[in-house]
């Protein structure tokens, strides 16, 4: 309610989240009224939300609601008017506000009545605004669209996944069609009895389609049944490990409809030109030819064979390129050594830890992490590398100004010894050391990127920049190195331009990360790193436990869903294609075995019969190439987004491709081939 907000001294209430009562109160209505403290903060459970509702971002779900006001108090380390931090700040922009328009308002309208009064709250207090300020501009958004994170998130892989899904499909029910075109052909014999008996060609083309819809049907229903298990594996790929993120995936009335349209589409249209066919017979002629061995091509199944390796060339390609960016990026230099790290995190605010206490509790844990057996070297930052999170801000420096725009750094707040034990290479100058750390000194290490930019054939050691847009000589950096760079955030790109500062150059620290380089395996000294925690503080936990390895592993997730999925795909697709080929060529062989045991009966050797109906599978691979490869160089166009260290018609990668699809058509034709040359002349010329 409102006044649970706004209203002075209203008690502290609460909201919990359905997952939330359902995993501490067992789904006990005795919940409402029960108290829970946040922080060590005391609330009232007042309500629960119901299991549907998850925020307004469903990538980030909370198990609590709260009254906004109660923000600073709920913060461990206490949040005060001063700080400079959270709503007490102009500057800190993170309030996400949800509202609901009144019947007949448009979002327009709404913006257009909104902007001002949002304008207005940005120069309340200022004592003078430059006549150039260009003040920001209010713009809504669909909440149910564009402050959904998986969505943003997500989007384009599903998107890639969907368009995999239905080559797979395609490709799967022109093998159907294949196999049902050679029953057909089979079949004409049958066909020609019943029409000569005096059934109508219209009832044998439903009796085939029936056949079809059985087959199709019979393949949704299976589809339906996986489903259950694929889609909770789905939600495992697209998610972080740990990651609470509320999808429902599982197949419910939309997702039923919709197999059973598709099955019911795919049955008709796949089975329909098989069943014309079977059904297109010159009884008389047909009648006279029943004792007589056949040898026509199968023209549409060789063209839908065709048609299925274009369409495996796509994926295989893809599969490529993805495994080829997974690589690239597993391998590639990041400018730290990744190995024999463990990093961790702590927060000593929640045990009560203030002001200088918290930079003295940071020095006398490193000091005896540094004694640890193993322990190569201890370090301390506040932002971990590579986990995603970064701090950036605009500078001023002393030299030459920057291209308006072009002045954001990334920026770090590390401890001693921060370079070396990351291993990241001090060009010139030095590090930073316990002296800065413990006095606060305004100084810093920038990286070469950082000096490239801003001084351009220039010494940086000695010169002096600002955080923010102007220059401030009061809270002026000096700059004491400069080391090589390093990733920072994420492995795609350049390296960005980079600032280390002492820990405690903003004020006293909170939360830290600690990394320690060992000789060994990192993850054997977590419990002795732990020891030493608790001795210092008995509640405190290790939080976000990990090696740095582990860390990078997970920053590749969604490059590994694209990588396995798409591989699974191929070979999906790669069956069927392989299944439906094998199947062609075993029905030509029982065509043309008299054909073969004439030809063996003039001489030809068997090695001959099996190159020759080879030769017939490589050709189908080659007609399948010859029309995929055109769309595949397209088609890949669209993924270039998504790739890394590699273009999307890479001739590497497509080589790889075709070779993949020459050996499966030789796979795929050995057996008929092979059963082609152990035909016994005798048997052959006296076949049927």
């Amino acid at each position: 309610m409102t006044e649970d907000d706004v209203k002075p001294g209203a008690p502290r209430v609460a909201v919990i989240s359905y997952s939330f009562w359902s995993r501490r109160f067992g789904r006990e209505a005795s919940a409402v009224g029960a108290p829970v403290a946040i922080n060590g903060l005391p609330f009232t459970i007042v309500g629960i939300a119901p299991p549907e509702f998850f925020g307004v971002n469903s990538g980030l779900v909370p198990d609590f609601w709260a009254p906004l006001r109660e923000e600073p108090a709920m913060t461990p380390w206490g949040v005060q008017p001063d700080s400079g931090q959270s709503m007490f700040s102009r500057h800190w922009w993170w309030v996400m506000i949800v509202g609901r328009l009144t019947p007949g308002t448009s979002a327009e309208q709404a913006r257009v009545e909104l902007d001002p009064l949002f304008q207005q709250s940005i120069t309340a207090g200022l004592s003078r605004l430059p006549k150039t300020a260009d003040l920001p501009h209010i713009e809504l958004a669909p909440a149910n669209e564009n402050l959904n994170f998986l969505r943003s998130r997500f989007s384009q892989p599903l998107k890639i996944l969907m368009a995999a899904v239905a080559l797979v499909l395609l490709i799967a029910c022109a093998n159907v069609a294949t196999l049902l075109l050679a029953r057909a052909a089979a079949r004409q014999k049958e066909m020609s009895i019943r029409l000569a008996t005096g059934a109508g060609r219209a009832r044998l083309i439903r009796q085939l389609l029936t056949e079809s819809l059985l087959l199709s049907t019979a393949g949704g229903l299976l589809g339906l049944l996986l489903a259950r298990w694929g889609s909770q594996a789905l939600v495992l790929l697209i998610t972080d490990p740990g990651e609470n993120a509320p999808l429902n995936v599982e197949p419910d009335a939309m997702v039923l409809g919709f197999t059973a349209a598709i099955s019911f589409i795919t049955g008709i249209l796949f089975g329909l030109a098989p069943a014309v066919r079977a059904t297109r017979v010159d009884v008389a002629g047909a009648l006279k030819k029943m004792t007589r061995a056949a040898s026509a091509r199968m023209g549409p199944g060789n063209a839908l064979i065709a048609g299925q390796v274009a369409l495996s060339l796509l994926l295989v390609a893809d599969a490529g390129l993805f495994m080829r960016t997974l690589r690239n990026l597993e391998s590639q230099d990041l400018g730290f050594d990744r190995s024999n790290i463990l990093v961790f995190g702590l927060d000593p605010r929640r045990g009560g830890g203030q002001g200088a206490r918290l930079a003295g509790f940071y020095q006398a844990i490193l000091e005896r992490l540094q004694t640890l057996p193993g322990v190569q070297s201890a370090t301390a930052s506040q932002l971990a590398l590579m986990t995603g999170w970064v701090n950036s801000s605009s500078v001023a420096t002393d030299g030459a100004p920057t291209k308006s725009g072009d002045s954001e750094v990334y920026w770090n707040g590390v401890g001693p010894a921060f370079l070396e034990t990351m291993r990241i290479p001090l060009v010139f100058g030095r590090g930073i050391g316990w002296p800065d750390v413990q006095s606060g000194r305004e100084v810093a290490v920038v990286n070469e990127a950082f000096a490239r930019a801003f001084y351009p054939g220039q010494n940086p050691l000695g010169r002096h920049f600002n955080f923010g847009d102007t220059r401030n000589t009061a809270e002026e950096v000096e700059i004491i190195g400069v080391s090589a760079n390093a990733r920072y955030d994420r492995l795609r790109g350049k390296a960005p331009r980079t600032v280390y500062v002492p820990y405690t150059a903003g004020g006293a620290p909170g939360r830290m990360h600690l990394e320690l380089r060992t000789a060994g395996d990192p993850a054997g000294l977590v419990p002795a790193v732990r020891a030493i925690v608790r001795g210092l503080y008995p509640d405190l936990p290790l939080l976000e436990v990990k090696t740095e390895s582990e860390q990078i592993e997970e920053s590749l997730q969604q490059e590994r869903m694209f990588a396995g999925l798409s591989s699974f795909f191929a070979a999906l697709a790669l069956l069927p294609v392989a299944t439906g080929l094998s199947g062609t060529l075993a029905y030509a062989v029982t065509r043309r075995t008299s054909e073969i045991g004439i030809r063996m009966a003039l001489g030809a050797q068997r090695q001959e019969l099996l190159w020759m109906i080879l030769r017939q599978s490589l050709r189908l691979i080659a007609w399948g190439v010859a029309a995929g490869l055109p769309a595949a160089l397209a088609a890949t166009r669209l993924v270039q987004k998504e790739l890394y260290g590699v273009k999307a018609n890479d001739p590497a990668t497509l080589a790889v491709t075709v070779l993949v699809l020459a050996v499966v058509g030789l796979l795929a034709g050995y057996l008929p081939a092979r059963r082609a040359s152990r035909v016994e002349p005798t048997i052959a010329l006296r076949y049927e």
